[in-house]
């Protein structure tokens, strides 16, 4: 059976989630303020460059909140079945029970490969991009920010899509088919929908939204971009932590977070659109079904991870334990050095006036782009546009020598004879 989702009120509990949100809060901003800004140049003339740079900082930032989710709450990880490759691009769908599913599966990735954390891209609601620090870096990442309506989300898609396969690195994108977490409100929604076109009622899930997981699928194959997905279950154990803010207001979290990865080449599916609702459709029957005998045994019983590669793992090794503590204590060390630079040596004046910049800055861009990331593809575009037009000229200045050459040879040989 599945936990309770439940939200109750302790003090020690709500101290430790306001000291969670104030270390992340700052730590996100100051990064943004002293690794992010002085890089923001390379931004414009070395994009690849910057691309290259951003996603190690962030990518490794991201240690930082994972690990104090495990090192402050207790929350254990419980990872099974096929490791993902970090060398392949790749599309990865996931059941959206929580609003933390992501967070959570941040822990399974270092487990499998820490290095997937600076190669994963998740798709969060487009507001999160306001939000001062976080937000700026996660737009920085370029995260595939949606409104949750395709109309509005099909050109962010595809100028995102294109740029990372214009980055030339292999990212895994993470999309929640379902649009969004299984909340009272949706699933009251979702039963509607099943409802009202004959379809069964999920006990553990949401009937996903077919369009937009086409369109993405279709968008990364135009482009060439996409080797496998990874079809990602999520379950929870002991208790169901709904929202950020039972986290972050209130401390509070599930006690164990259950994750079973299953690797499907792309091959293997298929590509005409009504087909490829079928297929997810299917999936989707078949995870409600995975999640139904979990909560009835407390495990993953599937027999359809790559037996040759899959694994089971919850505690770390030695070794990726005191490299994950190396890691948070660094950042919080930068966090307060930070800290104490930023109010104790710079002037009032110089502080808030960078201060100043750095909003209008992002801010800005968001407004004027629609998003900052999206700044960051027109930049890659331009890039790979004036790159394209100089091979054009080259060939044909090459083609114009070979011509000139041959003609003076001819002419040579005709005075010759």
């Amino acid at each position: 059976m599945e936990p309770p989702a439940v939200s109750f009120f302790e003090l020690f509990h709500c101290l430790k989630g306001l000291t969670f949100a104030l270390l992340l809060l700052s730590s996100s901003f100051f990064g943004t303020f002293f690794f992010l800004m002085p890089l923001m140049p390379f931004a414009i003339f070395r994009p690849n460059l910057f691309r290259q740079l951003t996603d190690f900082l962030i990518g490794f930032w991201l240690v930082l909140p994972s690990s104090l989710v495990e090192f402050m709450f207790g929350v254990r990880i419980h990872l099974q079945g096929d490791k993902i490759d970090r060398n392949k691009p790749s599309l990865i769908i996931m059941n959206h029970r929580t609003r933390l599913d992501w967070l959570f599966f941040w822990n399974a990735l270092w487990r499998m490969d820490p290095w997937l954390l600076t190669t994963e891209k998740i798709s969060p609601k487009s507001t999160l991009m306001f939000i001062p620090g976080a937000g700026w870096a996660m737009a920085t990442n370029a995260f595939l920010f949606l409104n949750r309506n395709f109309a509005f989300d099909r050109s962010r898609i595809d100028r995102m899509i294109s740029y990372y396969s214009q980055t030339s690195r292999n990212y895994q994108l993470l999309l929640f088919p379902e649009g969004t977490d299984k909340c009272p409100i949706a699933t009251k929604r979702s039963e509607q929908f099943a409802e009202k076109n004959g379809l069964v009622k999920y006990k553990y899930l949401l009937h996903p939204r077919t369009v937009g997981f086409v369109h993405i699928l279709k968008r990364m194959r135009k482009e060439k971009y996409v080797d496998f997905i990874y079809d990602v279950s999520v379950a929870y154990g002991g208790r169901i932590i709904q929202s950020e803010f039972d986290l972050l207001l209130l401390g509070l979290t599930p006690a164990h977070v259950h994750f079973l990865v299953q690797k499907i080449p792309i091959s293997l599916i298929p590509e005409e659109d009504e087909q490829l609702e079928q297929w997810l459709n299917n999936k989707w029957a078949e995870k409600e079904e995975i999640l139904r005998r979990f909560y009835s045994t407390g495990e993953f019983l599937t027999t359809d991870a790559n037996t040759e590669k899959s694994f089971k793992k919850t505690e770390l090794s030695p070794r990726a334990f005191l490299l994950r503590l190396i890691i948070s204590a660094v950042w919080l060390a930068l966090t307060a050095v930070w800290t104490i630079i930023f109010f104790g040596f710079l002037s009032a004046q110089i502080r808030w006036s960078c201060t100043l910049l750095t909003i209008i800055y992002f801010v800005g861009l968001q407004l004027y782009f629609g998003g900052f990331e999206l700044f960051l593809a027109r930049l890659a575009a331009a890039q790979s546009a004036v790159s394209k037009e100089s091979v054009v000229k080259s060939k044909g200045s090459e083609a114009n020598n070979t011509g000139n050459n041959e003609a003076s040879e001819k002419h040579n040989k005709m005075n010759g004879q």
